[in-house]
């Protein structure tokens, strides 16, 4: 008889930070740079929180330091394309090139590719929102919150005895590329180039969400597309329903318990599934990080019909092309 499954263990460090770090960074936001900063600046904070882990300070330094890196990298790319336009897709297949090449590298730099092809969207669909000095500068200011916390644990583990330790899980050198390794490094510009076309064609007004989910539910080293795609449906199922709701009744100081409450939650359901951590992530980033966000049934129908089509391309371009493992 098959013993049941132990739930997770609640990750009681992460918990706290992803609470203190978004919803920082949320008020300071508002306070420093006013409503219209506070978009750039969560996605920053929630960039910094996916990123973060429950190793060593100085591996949380080193992935901190790839998310900063590539986000703001990403913003500029981003802020550089002619909007609305086709430059917009180079800028995204350049962005998701670069992804691909590091995919099998150190976690650090699979971060920071990750990171630049989404920050790249994002950029892209800013509009006539801030410059690119002042859109890093506000990422800059999401990310401070955990890059203090990062700091303040390496100080305490200064001052505590350092115990001996094994090699650390990505300080191992990545595999040495081949012809399997490009034809996977290749396939991920090539499936968020396909979403940002069809978004130029169906979607000129909204053109970066397109792209920006394709790359988010594909990646080539995933050993199932499938489910990864299932994960991301359905989470976006739950999560935009109820992001929906939020934005139609919560402001104000209720937002700043939004923000807590969700970012408590989201390192625990990052570690039980993909499809909880999209339906956090899209209350999230729906309420508080989308510039110009439809209100009711438009955001619903928008997108739930971009997952879909993002979803649709990752699966097309990403599960036939899947190596078959060796006999």
């Amino acid at each position: 008889m098959r013993r049941p499954r132990r739930p997770a263990a609640v990750p009681w460090d992460r918990t706290v930070r992803s609470a203190v770090a978004i919803t920082a960074a949320l008020v300071g936001a508002h306070a420093l740079a006013g409503p219209a900063g506070v978009p750039v600046a969560v996605a920053g904070a929630v960039c910094s929180v996916n990123g973060d882990h429950s190793g060593p300070a100085r591996e949380r330094a080193a992935r901190f330091a790839a998310v900063l890196a590539g986000g703001a990298a990403g913003l500029l790319l981003g802020r550089s394309a002619p909007s609305p336009g086709w430059g917009q897709v180079a800028c995204m297949v350049a962005a998701a090139l670069v992804a691909g090449l590091v995919g099998s590298a150190r976690p650090a730099d699979q971060l920071f590719g990750l990171k630049l092809m989404v920050l790249t969207a994002i950029g892209t669909g800013l509009g006539h929102g801030p410059g690119a000095a002042r859109t890093v500068a506000l990422y800059g200011l999401g990310c401070a919150p955990m890059g203090l916390l990062i700091v303040a644990a390496g100080c305490r583990n200064r001052r505590a005895p350092a115990p001996p330790q094994g090699p650390s899980p990505g300080s191992a050198r990545g595999p040495v590329r081949g012809r399997p390794e490009w034809r996977a490094a290749l396939r991920l510009p090539l499936c968020v180039g396909t979403a940002a076309v069809l978004a130029e064609v169906l979607r000129p007004d909204h053109a970066f969400w397109l792209p920006l989910t394709a790359a988010l539910a594909f990646r080539p080293a995933d050993a199932s597309v499938l489910r990864r795609v299932g994960d991301r449906v359905a989470g976006t199922v739950l999560g935009v329903p109820a992001a929906a709701v939020a934005a139609q009744f919560l402001s104000g100081w209720a937002l700043v318990l939004l923000a807590a409450l969700v970012g408590a939650l989201l390192p625990g359901a990052t570690d039980l599934s993909y499809a909880l951590h999209t339906a956090l992530a899209s209350v999230v980033v729906l309420v508080l990080a989308v510039p110009g966000l439809p209100s009711g049934g438009a955001v619903l129908t928008a997108r739930l019909t971009d997952t879909l089509l993002a979803c649709a391309v990752a699966v097309a371009v990403g599960h036939p092309w899947r190596r078959r493992p060796a006999v």
